[in-house]
């Protein structure tokens, strides 16, 4: 008589934000034990992400089940709701994939056993809910502006103000002004309309001690920004008492999976202004001379391709450090590179520039004399056959496809010309004829 083994469960638990009780994902593994012991198996591991975004999928507890699940060191997945494990459509398809492929069931306490129809249903609802939770979020985040919220980080100048409403819950996004870092607000305003540049401001801060709103030291960057994207201290309207929202549109990365620094520039007709004219620490005036300083200063740049906008345009971009304060050296004017800390922050006493061109040839022969060996050769040439052969392949079987098809259209013109000799001619034959011979 053969005995049947008690599966090896897994246990897996997830919450979101930190909005969520610490103990969110423990509580949801305890959950779990009824159907545990229904399933008359045995817990050998539990695996938990707290405060993790369903729809990540590097999230650390995941990873080490799917390495178990790999390796055949359990029979049985079980959680709270399929939505714990994933929310995004195309990680519920990857996870029902992989669990079927290792004969790995899937129980839950909402769903039961997880088939194929509950993915798949999964997938979509779970997609449903992110839109409609980002909907809600910008809808929200709009409301708290319009009623004169503050909806993103904490501009340089202001601190968050605690207060509770009617119900005793937080206020959120409320502001006030500090006192301290408006000075240097004004000051930054008042230097840069009385001529002096950026790097200059920044240099004087840094002197000063002054931390900048990183917590570090000053760039001209920081205070220069962009007044197209509306950033930097002299480009920001809060200072003016007008809160602006709206300007950009982040997106979201789907092979890194998370939030990069990638956005669309809405346009102006999109953004949302609103006036809090408790938060101004700049007057108009001062504001309206900073802005016509900005405008005599700019020089227009040339247009360009949007491919040639993201490609680096220089060899050694990002690569080269300061030896006497280990910022980097980027270009400065054409043809030279020159330390950041120097050239943005002034923190920095070294003032040699160095010509790209030799620099650069100097470099590529370096590179040349240590890649060009032999082995280096040799493994060159069997990749560049490897990716050879892989067109080729690829090429041919395209190529084939279309022999056959014509072959196909070919028989059925023979055929369609057949029944026109034998007299069988009507208004749709001819339409088919046409229709092959183009």
């Amino acid at each position: 008589m053969l005995i049947k083994t008690p599966p090896r469960i897994a246990l897996y638990g997830r919450h979101s934000t930190v909005m969520q009780t610490a103990t969110s994902s423990t509580d949801q593994a305890a959950s779990c034990m009824k159907l545990v012991d229904y399933l008359g198996g045995s817990v050998v591991a539990t695996y938990l992400d707290p405060e993790q975004s369903g729809y990540r999928r590097d999230r650390p507890g995941l990873k080490q089940l799917l390495r178990d699940v790999e390796t055949g060191t359990v029979d049985v997945v079980v959680c709270e709701a399929l939505d714990r494990l994933a929310r995004d459509a195309e990680d519920v398809a990857f996870l029902g994939k992989k669990l079927t492929y290792h004969r790995i069931a899937l129980h839950t306490v909402s769903e039961g056993h997880v088939d194929e129809i509950k993915f798949a249903v999964a997938g979509l609802l779970g997609a449903i809910f992110l839109k409609h939770l980002v909907d809600k979020t910008v809808r929200g985040m709009e409301a708290a502006v319009l009623a004169g919220r503050f909806a993103g980080g904490k501009a340089y100048g202001y601190k968050r103000v605690i207060r509770l409403d009617a119900r005793g819950e937080p206020i959120r996004g409320l502001l006030e002004v500090d006192e301290l870092q408006a000075v240097i607000v004004q000051r930054i305003f008042a230097e840069f309309s009385a001529g002096r540049s950026s790097i200059q401001i920044a240099t004087a801060l840094n002197v000063d001690g002054i931390l900048s709103p990183r917590g570090g030291q000053w760039n001209a960057s920081t205070i220069r920004g962009d007044p197209k994207k509306a950033t930097g201290i002299l480009n920001n309207p809060l200072y003016v008492g007008r809160l602006v929202w709206g300007r950009r549109q982040w997106r979201r990365n789907p092979d890194s999976e998370k939030r990069e620094r990638r956005y669309r520039l809405r346009d102006r007709s999109e953004w949302i202004a609103v006036d809090v004219p408790h938060l101004r620490i700049v007057e108009d005036r001062e504001w309206d001379a900073v802005q016509t300083q900005i405008g005599h200063r700019q020089q227009p740049t040339p247009k360009v391709s949007p491919a040639r906008q993201n490609r680096k345009k220089h060899l050694l971009s990002g690569l080269i450090r300061c030896s006497c304060c280990g910022s980097r050296y980027t270009i400065s004017g054409k043809d030279y590179y020159r330390c950041a800390g120097q050239k943005e922050r002034g923190t920095c006493s070294n003032t040699v520039s160095v010509r790209k061109g030799p620099l650069e040839t100097a470099t590529l022969a370096i590179l040349q004399h240590h890649l060009l060996t032999e082995d280096h050769a040799r493994l060159f040439a069997e990749t560049f056959q490897r990716e050879i052969t892989r067109i080729t392949n690829t090429t041919n079987a395209r190529d084939q496809a279309v022999v056959d098809r014509l072959a196909i259209v070919s028989r059925e013109i023979d055929n369609l010309a057949a029944n026109m000799l034998t007299g069988v001619l009507s208004a749709t034959l001819v339409k088919l004829l046409t229709e092959r011979e183009a």
